[in-house]
């Protein structure tokens, strides 16, 4: 008898304690930018899926992998930048003039390929330090100043090509933009071992907290002592290097030099952070929403491919979503108001 009244007992709460779990799972999504984004993805891939089969295929699913890799790594510097309350809009420029420094390194000279590319990094890193000092000794708006280096840089690249590919990379190189580890593309690999770092420095290090605050209250970030100025001009070198990291990957992946890597990653590197979370206004953002943000971008392309639809749309939807992504960063300015 006591057994049965037991059962009786404890069979209601099964019931609501689901009920309890999964209010707490859809709480916990709808506080976190980059899950409700990621929800959106799964549910829009199936949508994709039903009207194109070949979509959800292995194979697909690598080259959109490999295709978010480069958007992924230029996000991730503008990313640090918005944390920071800060904008560079010279990312993709600078990722094409460090593919092609490096390009003309390997066809030019006796110099290690490696190494080569580990000079067009640097390279980018020297961009993003002149644009730091620029905006923080100059006291110059990041705006005008990283539009401006933009032109400079592409310009300079028309100048050093004459607007011709440098052909006939080595192939020591190429597996670094071609090749995949089982089904995972090396690009896709190198760049979620940066985004690990990356997101572990940002939430993990004082410095990192430091850049938050920087964004949320400059003023006040002064104030406490955090050396504002040094910072800021670290971010625009991070964020240099993370571009001129994907220009050669992406020369890597095309085994020649072409004036025209990074000319549209300019508006995807802006949309994904935002996307993820990032504010306009700085001191918000995260690695996963970015790389979430980016991925997003790369399956809508993908998928304009997939149901046979004018390659000409691309720019319009890239277009709708960095608007979406402006509207929604202005929606959550006013819910934290």
């Amino acid at each position: 008898m006591n057994k049965s009244s037991a059962t009786v007992r404890s069979s209601p709460t099964n019931p609501a304690s689901s009920s309890n779990l999964l209010s707490r799972l859809l709480a916990t999504v709808m506080q976190s930018q980059a899950l409700m984004l990621l929800v959106f993805l799964i549910i829009l891939s199936i949508l994709i899926t039903l009207f194109a089969p070949r979509f959800i295929q292995v194979g697909n699913l690598a080259v959109i992998t490999r295709q978010t890799s480069f958007i992924s790594l230029v996000s991730l510097g503008q990313l640090l930048c918005l944390i920071a309350g800060v904008i560079d809009l010279s990312v993709g420029a600078t990722a094409g003039f460090a593919g092609i420094c490096a390009a003309i390194l390997m066809n030019a000279t006796t110099l290690n390929p490696y190494l080569a590319m580990a000079v067009g990094v640097l390279v980018g890193a020297t961009i993003g330090l002149i644009n730091g000092l620029l905006v923080t000794k100059a006291k110059l708006n990041p705006f005008i100043v990283t539009l401006s280096t933009s032109f400079v840089i592409s310009g300079l690249i028309l100048v050093v090509t004459g607007g011709w590919a440098i052909p006939n990379m080595p192939e020591t190189i190429q597996w670094l933009g071609k090749d995949s580890l089982g089904p995972v593309p090396i690009p896709t690999i190198i760049t979620l071992i940066v985004a690990g770092m990356l997101a572990f420095w940002l939430n993990r290090t004082y410095i990192g907290r430091h850049i938050f605050a920087i964004g949320g209250n400059k003023d006040a970030a002064l104030l406490v002592g955090i050396r504002v100025d040094r910072l800021i001009t670290l971010v625009y070198v991070l964020s240099g290097s993370l571009s001129a990291l994907a220009g050669v990957l992406m020369l890597a992946r095309l085994a020649s030099g072409q004036p025209t890597i990074g000319a549209t990653w300019l508006l995807p590197s802006f949309a994904a952070p935002i996307l993820g979370g990032a504010a306009l206004s700085g001191g918000a953002g995260s690695v996963l929403g970015t790389l979430v943000g980016a991925l997003l971008m790369s399956v809508i392309q993908n998928a304009i491919v997939m149901t046979g639809m004018s390659v000409y749309w691309e720019n319009v939807v890239i277009g709708l979503v960095l608007i979406a992504a402006i509207i929604l960063d202005r929606v959550r300015s006013a819910r934290r108001q």
